[in-house]
């Protein structure tokens, strides 16, 4: 970590008969943070800017090497970013922060990712209703808009009233019937296929 260095200050007025020095305030967190956008590293001054601009393509690389998912690496250095950000008026090598956050956010999300998998494949696997009918209407329904499809199984499958259903996924009750009714003749289309 950086040494805090003392605050300013600065002669006293040649008027005064005071020779102490009188302190000089400094400004608060929010304007050094923002003024201070930089770190010096070997006498060189780099700014966060410099850093995204140099750092971004190779952190992306290395996540996407770890995580084998190019959204999922974009995300996560952009997280890596966000960290240095906030810490980058403390941090002495921006470089070294960022590509150590970056590999530990990906570690993380690959132990989350295998935790997912691990408690699914534990769950057992849903039972075939028998029916064949029902088995067919679940399959047509799973192919319906996700708006319609919520409040059908919302309505006939959880047996809410279209106050409740509206209330539930935050629209006015009009919309709901809106939806049941336009929810119902695609589903009687995709059935007669």
């Amino acid at each position: 970590m950086r040494e805090r260095r003392p605050a300013r200050t600065e002669p006293a007025s040649s008027t005064s008969k005071s020779e102490t020095p009188v302190p000089v305030a400094t400004p608060p967190r929010a304007e050094r943070s923002e003024a201070r956008l930089t770190e010096r590293i070997g006498g060189t001054t780099v700014d966060f800017d410099t850093v995204y601009r140099e750092r971004r393509a190779q952190m992306v690389r290395t996540a996407y090497l770890i995580v084998r998912s190019q959204h999922v690496a974009e995300e996560l250095v952009h997280d890596g970013f966000l960290r240095l950000h906030e810490h980058f008026d403390t941090v002495e090598n921006p470089g070294g922060f960022l590509h150590t956050a970056v590999v530990r956010l990906c570690l993380t999300w690959l132990k989350r990712r295998d935790m997912e998998r691990d408690r699914l494949q534990r769950l057992p696997a849903p039972a075939p209703s028998g029916s064949p009918e029902i088995d067919e209407l679940w399959d047509a329904l799973a192919t319906l808009d996700p708006d319609r499809r919520t409040v059908l199984v919302l309505r006939y499958y959880a047996d809410l009233s279209h106050a409740e259903i509206a209330e539930l996924v935050g629209c006015p009750v009009t919309t709901v019937r809106t939806r049941v009714h336009r929810g119902l003749a695609d589903l009687r289309g995709e059935l007669d296929r």
